[in-house]
């Protein structure tokens, strides 16, 4: 990051000269953890959330934080970590928002993946492989919403001890003084 400014995805440029070196040191820490692929919700909540250096000490945003250029930038850093996950449409597909569908039938991977319990990782691989229904609008891939919840229940299912085959819990070393303790009786009664 440029110590002197950076530039917005709307264009803008934000003049940093004015930030202390705890706000720079502050900005450079956010791009670490996009680096590392930390989650954008982390990454936003570091960057705007309760506690961020980017709300001067606040609690509240109000017009002064939001013009801020610490604020600014701090945002600008989490919403391309959600446009790199593929949470946050990208300005460059902001023409194909008008596809997405308008009702609750369409959720977030992230949403999908807290739905059904398990990561966006194997979301993703649920995809591929038909286990889920999902489109993509731009770089964001949104998963049906019924699909979600029908994945969700086959996994409960499968889950089940009923639904498991039944296999006799005996092991051989269990079988073994069965047929010992059977050996010593008849032994016992024969002798």
């Amino acid at each position: 990051m440029s110590t002197k400014s950076h530039r917005l995805l709307d264009g803008r440029r934000v003049d940093l000269v004015e930030c202390n070196a705890r706000q720079k040191t502050f900005l450079t820490d956010l791009q670490k953890m996009v680096q590392q692929g930390v989650s954008y919700f982390e990454v936003y909540r570091a960057a705007v959330g309760p506690g961020s250096p980017a709300l001067h000490g606040r609690n509240r945003i109000d017009r002064r934080v939001v013009e801020s250029p610490l604020y600014l930038v701090a945002r600008d850093i989490a919403t391309r970590a959600g446009i790199r996950q593929g949470l946050i449409l990208a300005p460059e597909h902001e023409s194909e928002r008008p596809t997405a569908p308008q009702d609750a039938s369409m959720i977030s991977v992230a949403q999908t993946a807290d739905l059904i319990g398990i990561t966006r990782a194997a979301i993703y691989k649920a995809i591929e492989k038909g286990a889920l229904e999902a489109i993509r609008i731009g770089n964001v891939t949104v998963v049906s919403r019924a699909s979600a919840r029908a994945y969700r229940q086959r996994r409960e299912s499968l889950d089940r001890p009923e639904s498991r085959a039944r296999v006799p819990a005996t092991s051989h070393r269990s079988e073994t003084r069965r047929q010992r303790h059977a050996d010593s009786t008849a032994a016992r009664a024969a002798g």
